[in-house]
């Protein structure tokens, strides 16, 4: 069993490339919370991932409040899972802008992608920005288990590497926009995200935690695989220990540690991620949805998910359902 596949082929994710800045030394922006990005980019999802590919030059991210700048080169990107709000600078010392205060004063481009062109006289930095947009998720450990701020180095990258090639391409198509660019363009920051999480799950060390390093896990990890494998299965803590051969403590500890919660509430959210994925895309009646995710009766399922969602699953399918 692939998580990181399974997980990716449920939830729904759509990509987009919206700025192209020119920043010329000295400057700094910072961007707006999520809720108002989301009204700019017209989307209806809540969660949004924001992310910079530093096309030219170098500067400085720091979250806000966080008092941690790190450094970014040409080649890098910086992938903000939540959208926090953040900063942007040439140096880490300056006092930034809004970013929607000075695009909203910028006059729109005669051609291609709007951006801004800010700053002074100084060392220029170029920047394509986009956005990864997922719907709202019951599912909440794929991505509050990310990182706040990813700061992704392709400088040891192969220049065969598939990520260093995306980034290459993307930066290419946002540059020199022609027929085509907006819908390819789309395409590649959604196997861009996707080739930034292997990229993670690769240089995950021990000693971090969350959904990613839990992945690689040599205890979670296969309890993992055995809970998306057959999520319908009545599992318990005692059956997974069993399972993948350790004392029933050591699991329950280990996989609350680094996911935040025990496995049978992982197994809940996950079932109700799949219970919404085929109440979307299918005509199946509930009693097969739930019999298909786990629940013994219509009626358990139903209360569970109504429990989560705060609603009927029923009334959700009417809601939601594509036209």
């Amino acid at each position: 069993m692939d998580v990181l596949s399974d997980v990716l082929q449920v939830i729904r994710l759509s990509g987009s490339i919206q700025f192209c800045h020119r920043l010329s030394a000295p400057w700094s922006l910072q961007t707006p919370p999520s809720d108002e990005l989301a009204t700019v980019l017209n989307a209806e999802a809540q969660r949004i991932a924001s992310f910079h590919i530093v096309a030219e030059g170098k500067g400085w991210v720091e979250l806000e409040g966080s008092q941690d700048p790190q450094p970014f080169n040409q080649g890098d990107v910086i992938l903000i899972p939540s959208s926090a709000v953040h900063i942007l600078a040439d140096r880490p010392d300056r006092r930034p802008a809004a970013f929607l205060d000075i695009l909203n004063a910028s006059p729109p481009p005669i051609q291609g992608l709007p951006g801004l062109t800010y700053g002074g006289q100084g060392q220029l930095t170029q920047m394509v920005c986009g956005f990864v947009v997922c719907e709202e998720l019951l599912f909440t450990p794929f991505l509050s288990g990310l990182p706040p701020l990813m700061l992704i180095s392709t400088q040891s990258e192969s220049a065969s590497s598939l990520l260093k090639m995306g980034i290459h391409h993307i930066i290419q198509e946002a540059l020199d926009v022609s027929p085509g660019s907006r819908c390819l363009l789309e395409r590649l920051t959604e196997l861009l995200f996707v080739q930034i999480l292997r990229h993670s799950i690769q240089q995950n060390s021990e000693q971090d935690f969350g959904w990613l390093s839990a992945i690689q896990d040599p205890i979670v990890g296969p309890v993992l695989e055995l809970l998306h494998a057959q999520p319908e299965h009545d599992w318990s803590v005692p059956e997974l220990a069993t399972r993948v051969s350790v004392a029933r403590s050591t699991l329950a500890s280990r996989f609350s540690k680094l996911l935040g919660q025990p496995p049978k509430q992982y197994l809940i959210q996950w079932r109700l991620q799949l219970a919404i994925n085929l109440l979307r895309s299918t005509n199946d009646s509930m009693v097969q949805i739930a019999a298909q995710i786990g629940y013994e009766s219509e009626a358990a399922f139903s209360r569970a998910f109504k429990r989560q969602v705060g609603m009927p699953p029923a009334t959700w399918r009417s809601q939601n359902r594509p036209l």
